[in-house]
C-alpha cells in the first residue's frame, strides 16, 4: 500500500514551504513533488488530505535530560494541593503504604501556595526513610533530613548534578522509570519529536531495562559523580543497545550560568563577581583523548570567553574525527562573530536552546543588559552570527528546563518575543523559519551523523510531524496555538491528536 500525503504547505526539510505531495510506502519516502500532480488513487494507493496542514520531517530534540524528566515526574503527584498542608497529608497517606521505602514527590506550585514548606514539616511524620520532591519550577527542593543525609544536597540545589545520587537511585527502580518513561515519549511524540539527543551522566547501565520505545536515542555521557571514563565509552561504541538506542560521545561542561554570574565572560559582572576559575588544559586534554579515539564531544558554554576558549579546544583536536562526526557546543548563551567563525571553519556543530529567552517573562525584567558593561549586551543570544559564518545549526531544549515546542521555538528566535509584553530582543540577531526548522531537522539528524532521516527525500525514513497550523505564519498568537495533528514514525502513525 502507497501512501499519499498532500498539503499547501509542505517543508521537505531543504526548501521553502510550497504547495506539494509525498508518496509512502512501508517505512520509506519514495517520491516527493512540489505539485499534486499525484496520479489515480486505488485500493493499493490511499490519499491523505492534509491540505491545510503543515506537513514537514519529524523533529530531533537535540539536547534533552530523560533524568531531569524523571526526577521531575517521580512518585506522588501535589499539583492539586493548594498548601503545604493538604501535601504533607498526601505524603503522610502514601509513607503508610512505603515501609520505609524512599518516597517522592513532584508537582507542587510554591507560587500558589502561602507559607514555604520545611524539613521540619517532613520530620514531623516521624517516618524512617527518605522523603524528597521538587517544585514544578525546579526552584526549591523540599527534602526530611534523612533524605537530605542520602542524597547529599539542600532545599536550594535544583540542579540535575546536584541531584546525581537521587537521579542514580531513580534510574534503578525499574516500576518507576517505566511509568515515567512511558509519559515523557507520549509527551514528545505529541510535539512531533521523532529522536533526541540523551544526555546521561556517568554511564548508560539503565538502558539495559528501560522499556524499548519508540523514538530514537543517541546518547552522551556527562561525567558528574566520577571523572569521564573514556574506557568505558569505547566499550559503549561497540555495545548493542536497545533499539533506536545508540551511544554518540562525551558531554563536558565547561562554565556556569551567566544570569547566575558563573559563566566565564569577557566583560566583568556589574556587581563585582569575579569570573570562575576553569582548567581549559584539562579539558583540552579530555577532548583530544576522546577524539583520537573517535568519540566527539559536546562542550557546554554560556559566557563568550568559555566559547571561545572551547572553539579553539574543539578545533586543535576535532581533526581526529573520521568523516561525518562532529564536535558540538550546546547552550552558547553568549556568541561573537570570531567565535562562530572558528566554529564554521572547524565543523563544530552549534546546539542552542531557542525556548530559553522564555526564561525571562518580558524584555523590562531580562538580565542581558544589565548584568555586563552595555557593550557586551549584543553577545546575548546572538544566533544570526553562528547563521552567517555557516555553522551546522541544530536545536536542544535541555529538557526538563523545556519541553520540546516547534512553534514556541519560532517565536523567540525568529520573532525574538517574550512571553509577555510588546519589546523582543534584538530582532535582527535571530533566525529566520528556514534556519529553525532546518536546525530541528536535517541538521540535527547530520551532526549526529543520522543521514537516512530529516528530510522528506526520496529514500528517507518516513518520519513527519504534522502541525495543524502554517509556522510561517506571521500570526504570532495563531503560532503558539499550533498543535501536532500527527506525528509517523517509519512510516507508522504513533502519535494522534
Amino acid at each position: 500500500m502507497e501512501t499519499i500525503i498532500r498539503t499547501h504547505f509542505l517543508f521537505d526539510g531543504i526548501h521553502p514551504v510550497q504547495k506539494g505531495h509525498i508518496v509512502i510506502k512501508d517505512d520509506k519516502i519514495i517520491a516527493k513533488f512540489f505539485n499534486w500532480e499525484y496520479g489515480e488513487i486505488s485500493d493499493k494507493r490511499r490519499l491523505l488530505e492534509y491540505d491545510d496542514y503543515f506537513v514537514m520531517p519529524g523533529l530531533f530534540d537535540n539536547h534533552v535530560f530523560f533524568s531531569g524528566y524523571l526526577r521531575m515526574n517521580a512518585g506522588l503527584d501535589l499539583s492539586g494541593c493548594v498548601n503545604k498542608i493538604a501535601a504533607l497529608r498526601k505524603i503522610e497517606a502514601a509513607s503508610a503504604q512505603k515501609h520505609g521505602d524512599p518516597i517522592y514527590f513532584h508537582g507542587f506550585d510554591l507560587t500558589r501556595w502561602s507559607e514555604k514548606p520545611t524539613q521540619q514539616d517532613l520530620d514531623r511524620l516521624n517516618y524512617d526513610g527518605p522523603i524528597s520532591g521538587i517544585d514544578k519550577n525546579r526552584s526549591y527542593c523540599w527534602l526530611n533530613k534523612a533524605a537530605k543525609v542520602r542524597y547529599g544536597f539542600s532545599e536550594t540545589d535544583t540542579s540535575a548534578e546536584a541531584a546525581e545520587k537521587l537521579i542514580t537511585e531513580l534510574l534503578t527502580n525499574k516500576e518507576e522509570l517505566t511509568t515515567v518513561y512511558q509519559k515523557y515519549e507520549k509527551a514528545l511524540l505529541s510535539r512531533g519529536v521523532v529522536a533526541t539527543k540523551e544526555i546521561v551522566f556517568d554511564n548508560a547501565e539503565y538502558f539495559s531495562w528501560r522499556p524499548e520505545g519508540k523514538i530514537q536515542t543517541r546518547f552522551y555521557i556527562q561525567a558528574v559523580a566520577e571523572p569521564l571514563n573514556i574506557a568505558k565509552l569505547v566499550q559503549y561504541q561497540r555495545t548493542q543497545f536497545l533499539k533506536n538506542v545508540t551511544f554518540g560521545g562525551a558531554k563536558i561542561m565547561v562554565d556556569g550560568v551567566v544570569a547566575e554570574e558563573t559563566g566565564a565572560t569577557y566583560g566583568d559582572y556589574t556587581s563585582g563577581k569575579i569570573q570562575p576559575q576553569i582548567d581549559y588544559d584539562a579539558i583540552f586534554n579530555v577532548v583530544k583523548t576522546c577524539n583520537s579515539q573517535n568519540i566527539p564531544c559536546c562542550l557546554t558554554t554560556e559566557g563568550d570567553q568559555a566559547a571561545a576558549k572551547a572553539a579553539e579546544i574543539l578545533a586543535a583536536n576535532g581533526k581526529r574525527l573520521p568523516k561525518g562526526v562532529y564536535n558540538s557546543m550546546s547552550d552558547l548563551e553568549m556568541i561573537t562573530n570570531q567565535t562562530a567563525q572558528k566554529m564554521a571553519d572547524n565543523k563544530i556543530a552549534a546546539e542552542i536552546y531557542p525556548q530559553v529567552l522564555g526564561l525571562n517573562s518580558r524584555y523590562e525584567e531580562s538580565y542581558m543588559e544589565t548584568i555586563l558593561p552595555q557593550e557586551y549586551a549584543n553577545r546575548f543570544f546572538n544566533y544570526r552570527a553562528l547563521k552567517d559564518a555557516g555553522v551546522l545549526l541544530t536545536s536542544g531544549t535541555d529538557l526538563p528546563l523545556f519541553l520540546t515546542s516547534l512553534p514556541e521555538s519560532i517565536v523567540r528566535s525568529v520573532w525574538r518575543k517574550f512571553p509577555r509584553g510588546e519589546r523582543s530582543w534584538q530582532q535582527k540577531r535571530g533566525l529566520d523559519w528556514l534556519n529553525i526548522l532546518q536546525s530541528f531537522t536535517q541538521n540535527a539528524f547530520a551532526a549526529n551523523g543520522m543521514f537516512d532521516a530529516g528530510t522528506l527525500c526520496t529514500g528517507q525514513k518516513a518520519h513527519l510531524a504534522i502541525f495543524d497550523t502554517d509556522l510561517t505564519t506571521k500570526d504570532i498568537t495563531r503560532l503558539m496555538q499550533a498543535q501536532i495533528v500527527a506525528t509517523y514514525i517509519d512510516g507508522q502513525v504513533v502519535y494522534q491528536s
